[in-house]
């Protein structure tokens, strides 16, 4: 793997042909990475691989014209023939009369514990341990349980950027991960598939919570039980919410949305839209964010940006291109597609608020609701009303303060804005999960529906 001085290099070389061949501005990103996998399947460690790759986006302007175009090859040559496409891209295009120019050169912080030595000494066989541990681990926790996929693996991320502007930045990036998706026989059938996981920027991963984790919810989903449809309090937990959040309240505060009138939100600045108990956050600096880094993709600072204060709307995502057009800043939210060469606005670690209750103490004061771990469906959610029809699986009923077992079938119906209105407590307690930082979410009111 090149070094970050080195990878600068080459992203800089090609910023300097693309400007001696006529580009009025130019940027170019590399992302270098060795991943190293074992993977699970039905039980038995079934395989390891190491992966290793570098590429090399190139995107440019001929006046208002943009092209793009893409290399894996790390060499001077490789990037002369990818300035030269890009090039060729941009005579073949339209203008864009709404782009402006590419980010300015900015201050970096420096944000500790990105990097760690031992995830770069870490074998295979290393990994291949681990996941065959994990797999002992939970075939012993509860009887029939049985790791259907899952694994263990780390990553190297080494990146560089640099553009015509003077904007230059590298950073390196580590991470380690333990996953685990569990089933077990129940008569003539299974249960729910079940998922756990750790990832961390360091080997310190926590084997026993996983498997703790699934084994407790395969031990629950082994116990089904009759619910009633209604309107009840619902859990959930950051897994669910933050995939529900994703195709629902963020596409609303994207940047490129609020400017295309895609926003049932773009006039709320300041209004209250949820309820007073939840605070939701982007930040993209905080240690412990598994999406943390220096920079965004198109080299702008990482940033805390309150998305949701105490209920009250306060800030959308934004990129350089969209910030231009609607006179605001990067909120440092740009990612690229690599082979496309393109942005688009993505949040980075989703912080959500914490309460003063632990879960166990929650649950103890529900008389009868519905705990979520985990959704189907979310994907279909109305990004622009924010309805949602969404399957909760697995989902456990609540009865007098107790997880009594799992529900079959249970599904959740409403409106994202109904539903972060309705909000009434959240867990004291966070889970660190790849985008998101937050603990479990109790909402009011949840219309429920069970199969009969």
């Amino acid at each position: 793997m090149k070094t970050e001085r080195e990878l600068m290099d080459l992203c800089q070389y090609a910023v300097s042909v693309g400007q001696k061949r006529g580009a009025n501005a130019i940027e170019v990103q590399c992302d270098s990475r060795i991943d190293l996998d074992a993977g699970i399947e039905l039980g038995e460690v079934n395989s390891v691989s190491r992966s290793v790759g570098t590429e090399f986006a190139v995107r440019l302007y001929l006046g208002k014209r943009m092209g793009s175009a893409f290399t894996n090859i790390p060499t001077r040559e490789a990037l002369d023939e990818g300035v030269s496409m890009a090039l060729s891209a941009a005579k073949a295009t339209t203008e864009d009369k709404d782009w402006q120019r590419l980010p300015e050169p900015r201050t970096y912080k420096e944000i500790p514990g990105l990097w760690e030595e031992a995830v770069i000494k870490c074998e295979p066989d290393k990994v291949v341990r681990l996941t065959a541990d994990m797999v002992k681990k939970a075939a012993a926790a509860e009887e029939g349980l049985i790791a259907a996929y899952g694994g263990s693996g780390t990553s190297i991320h080494v990146m560089a950027y640099a553009n015509s502007s003077g904007t230059a930045v590298a950073q390196k990036l580590t991470s380690a991960y333990l996953f685990l998706a569990g089933v077990a026989p129940t008569g003539a059938s299974m249960t729910p598939l079940v998922q756990s996981y750790d990832v961390k920027r360091g080997l310190q991963l926590d084997m026993d919570r996983v498997v703790d984790e699934v084994a407790s919810n395969i031990r629950l989903c082994k116990k089904k039980v009759k619910a009633n449809s209604g309107k009840f309090p619902v859990i959930l937990h950051p897994q669910a919410y933050s995939e529900l959040l994703q195709y629902t309240l963020l596409m609303s505060v994207r940047g490129d949305n609020v400017a295309r009138g895609k926003s049932k939100i773009a006039d709320k600045i300041g209004d209250t839209i949820a309820s007073p108990i939840l605070t939701i956050t982007d930040d993209g600096t905080t240690p412990k964010g598994m999406h943390t880094s220096v920079a965004d993709d198109e080299g702008v600072p990482r940033q805390r940006t309150p998305i949701i204060e105490k209920g009250v709307l306060r800030s959308f995502l934004w990129d350089t291109y969209w910030g231009n057009k609607m006179g605001v800043k990067s909120t440092g939210n740009a990612k690229r597609n690599m082979r496309q060469g393109l942005l688009e606005i993505a949040t980075s670690n989703l912080v959500v608020g914490l309460g003063k209750r632990d879960i166990a103490e929650i649950i103890s004061g529900v008389k009868q609701g519905y705990l979520v771990r985990n959704l189907q469906g979310a994907h279909s959610s109305n990004p622009e009303s924010g309805d949602f029809s969404i399957v909760g699986n697995p989902a456990f009923l609540i009865e007098n303060g107790e997880l009594k077992g799992a529900v079959d079938g249970l599904m959740l119906a409403g409106n994202i804005y109904e539903l972060l209105k309705n909000a009434v407590e959240t867990a004291k307690t966070p889970h660190y999960l790849e985008g998101t930082i937050g603990p479990e979410v109790v909402f009011k009111d949840v219309q429920v529906v069970v199969k009969e």
